[in-house]
């Protein structure tokens, strides 16, 4: 074998590494375009209750109160942490923002970026590669179930980052580094009450190797942060507990639980990370036993909490993130493994060409087709507001909850929570369904389809009924149905103005025209 020759395999043999890496760029790039075009839009850009969120915080900001009286409209509890509603009263505190989603959402896109950061600290205190932390970010913003959720406003990612924190700051050799670690694993659950991995592997890990000061010191630190905090607000919001137990433990549904645990498994970074744990590094490396007690917790937690059936992608975020330093490992390993094999290189970028890379190309196009240009966004920002302004002054009962908060104090800001309460038999629905059925409202706006999530229905049953009794679709605008009373004479203003708003008519003077309100 001649010199030369290496130098002209070697590059072919790096094929199957170059399809993973640009299969993590393609996908980053799908997740960053589609959560920073989404940034500005008025509209929910997928429906999983961020304006129940803001209207939350929204009537903190103006009453100083997170935790309402149950027994008064719209009767739903406030089921996050008093910090969550905090943390993104901020923005409206500082500054008036036309589109009201807009500073909340900057505040949780930040809490994305923040955890990046963390694992990019970790990367570089963990693996002595150069590249490591590079691949670290690829695989963390390729991350398919992250999509969607960047930038809704919820507590994860906030708690993942203090999680992450507690993490870091634990590989730091130092007495007040604990008690840091403690203090920000503790603070992970004032985002999430769940978040506890970060608390039970440190505190693990800190018994094993017998540094009882430091255990002593962190527990404590992890204690004042969470109970302890917790307290304080419960001193200040008496009714803080009945509103975040109001769900207790949920209804179990493993059909929906076996199909989000498949997802999760599917991710490159959950199938990468076994090539990187093994009995050998667990024993030998005290920082990666570390790593893999807080994975295990992190994932163990969310396993056993997604199992009723409200649980979404978002349980298993912090176990995602705990599994990418071991996902670099595999990366690298690979890389390794495929340097001189031309045969395994080909055989990887096969794989990897066609499981992920093709789908994620795929994806990256749907995402540049689906309008995300600045121009799309102001246009659908134009007919929203457009439609805002045909509803404003009406009286509306709304199970789109992005259009309920066109009135100030609205009459049920989320269908789907009420259904979750019904069914466990913790809510009454009878003064909503009563004015219901007396046309109390001007109109009523639903989805124009059905939908459920994990065996929940959107809408429960006996509201359906009740607006199907006293209401009757008038027309449609983009995937939503105005339906006006059955009872009344119709206004000739507000049927202008829905048509103006371009809500297309249904004609009623022919039967079957007008659909029924979807079936659940």
């Amino acid at each position: 074998m001649t010199t030369g020759e290496p130098t002209r395999v070697e590059p072919a043999n790096r094929f199957g590494v170059g399809v993973i890496f640009l299969f993590f760029l393609v996908a980053g790039l799908t997740l960053l375009i589609q959560e920073a075009s989404r940034l500005f839009l008025y509209e929910e850009p997928v429906g999983y209750g961020d304006s129940c969120v803001l209207y939350e915080v929204q009537r903190f900001q103006n009453t100083g109160q997170i935790y309402r009286e149950l027994s008064q409209p719209p009767y739903m509890p406030v089921l996050y942490s008093p910090l969550v509603y905090i943390v993104y009263s901020l923005p409206g505190r500082f500054a008036s923002w036309s589109n009201p989603f807009l500073g909340p959402r900057l505040i949780a896109m930040a809490a994305f970026l923040l955890c990046l950061g963390v694992v990019v600290s970790l990367l570089r205190a963990i693996i002595p590669v150069r590249s490591a932390w590079i691949w670290g970010l690829l695989l963390a913003v390729s991350i398919s179930s992250f999509r969607d959720w960047v930038i809704q406003l919820r507590g994860d990612f906030f708690g993942v980052f203090f999680s992450l924190t507690a993490v870091r700051l634990l590989l730091v050799r130092s007495k007040w580094a604990v008690v840091a670690a403690g203090f920000s694993a503790g603070l992970a659950t004032q985002f999430k009450i769940t978040y506890l991995a970060a608390l039970a592997a440190g505190a693990l890990w800190l018994l094993l190797q017998r540094r009882w000061k430091d255990l002593a010191g962190f527990v404590g630190a992890g204690v004042a942060a969470s109970v302890g905090i917790y307290l304080l607000f419960w001193l200040r919001e008496p009714r803080m507990i009945a509103h975040i137990t109001a769900l207790g433990s949920g209804m179990a549904d493993l059909p929906g639980w076996f199909a989000l645990v498949y997802r999760i498994a599917s991710e490159p970074v959950v199938l990468l990370a076994p090539l990187a744990i093994s009995a050998t590094t667990a024993r030998q490396s005290p920082r990666w036993r570390l790593l893999l007690l807080y994975g295990s917790f992190s994932f163990g937690l969310a396993a056993l909490t997604e199992v009723q059936s409200g649980g979404n992608l978002n349980y298993f975020f912090e176990g995602l993130f705990a599994l990418i330093p071991a996902a670099v490992l595999g990366v690298l390993w690979l890389m390794a493994w495929s340097k001189r094999r031309l045969g395994a290189s080909l055989c990887l970028m096969l794989v990897a060409g066609t499981q992920f890379l093709i789908p994620a190309a795929l994806g990256l196009y749907s995402t540049l087709e689906s309008g995300v240009s600045p121009a799309a966004i102001r246009s659908r920002n134009r007919a929203f507001l457009g439609m805002v302004d045909a509803l404003k002054g009406r009286h509306i009962l709304s199970t789109v909850p992005r259009f309920a908060l066109i009135n100030p104090s609205p009459a049920l800001t989320d269908p789907y929570l009420l259904s979750q309460l019904m069914r466990l038999g913790r809510a009454d629905p009878s003064p909503l369904l009563k004015r219901v059925r007396e046309e109390e409202f001007d109109l009523v706006i639903t989805s124009s389809f059905a939908q459920s999530w994990r065996g929940t229905l959107h809408i429960p049953r006996e509201l359906h009924g009740a607006i199907e009794a006293s209401y009757q679709p008038r027309c449609l605008w983009s995937r939503y149905m105005v339906h006006l009373p059955r009872h009344r004479p119709e206004s000739a203003g507000l049927r202008e103005a829905l048509r103006q708003a371009g809500c297309v008519a249904f004609d009623q003077d022919r039967p079957g025209t007008a659909p029924p309100l979807p079936v659940p």
